[in-house]
């Protein structure tokens, strides 16, 4: 885990690492805001497509043709899996640049043979690394992989980070699914194996700070820095600011 994707907050004397802000942005007008904004993580999607929904392809190397700053990182929200064809995987994956990571989702994939073509789609990219493989928190209602298996297909893939996300957004947020405690958990459970760890899932503005105190990597949102809290509208710059403030502030450990 490059320990230079967290930022180093000072709290009095003492030192905390503090999750990176992860916002999806659904245009080039959009993504100028987030970088602007100071966001650490310009993820690329189309909301009104779904929970992973994957933009235009003009549209997603038009973004990664910006002049988006080094220690930025940058990712595609590719879909699901089972929506993915020959021909997409050759003008995505093939063409992603290496910086850029590639998400992918797995909705109706438990018990089927999904592992050997998310190897597949692997190979296609630059950097076996770039892709990142999401863990649906509402597992049974996506008929999605388990957790366990997220974790071992993405360490046997040289993969560097998983996405704990929720497919069905009617069906509440990441904290309808888990508790701080069982996140908790997960979260060691891949630092165990040196992965990095982004969590999102219908994130709202009250819950960063809590859900910053634990060991999570990146906190990803959208529908709560958008104008009325609706993922589909544009972002609101006032709520992605506030969003910032609140995951750089959050409180030392047992203070």
């Amino acid at each position: 885990m490059n320990s230079n994707l967290t930022s180093v907050i000072p709290i009095g004397r003492a030192w905390v690492l503090s999750p990176g802000l992860l916002v999806s942005a659904r245009s080039m007008a959009e993504s100028k805001s987030v970088l602007a904004a100071g966001a650490m993580w310009l993820d690329i999607k189309e909301p009104a497509l779904g929970s992973l929904g994957r933009p235009p392809l003009e549209l997603i190397f038009s973004i990664l043709e910006m002049d988006i700053p080094e220690g930025v990182q940058v990712s595609i929200a590719g879909g699901e899996l089972n929506d993915w064809t020959l021909e997409f995987d050759f003008q995505l994956a093939a063409k992603l640049p290496a910086r850029a990571y590639l998400k992918l989702a797995l909705a109706g994939c438990a018990g089927s043979a999904w592992k050997e073509s998310v190897e597949r789609i692997s190979r296609a990219l630059v950097r076996r690394s770039q892709l990142i493989l999401v863990h649906y928190a509402d597992t049974a209602l996506s008929r999605s992989p388990t957790w366990q298996e997220i974790l071992e297909t993405t360490k046997s893939l040289g993969g560097k980070f998983v996405l704990i996300d929720t497919h069905c957004k009617k069906s509440g947020g990441l904290m309808d699914h888990y508790s701080l405690e069982q996140l908790e958990k997960m979260i060691h459970d891949a630092k165990q194996l040196k992965l990095g760890v982004a969590l999102a899932g219908s994130l709202k503005l009250a819950q960063l700070q809590s859900l910053s105190k634990l060991q999570a990597d990146w906190l990803g949102v959208r529908g709560a820095v958008c104008q009325d809290t609706q993922r589909t509208s544009d972002i609101c710059l006032d709520r992605l600011r506030q969003a910032l403030s609140l995951i750089s502030q959050r409180p030392l450990f047992g203070s």
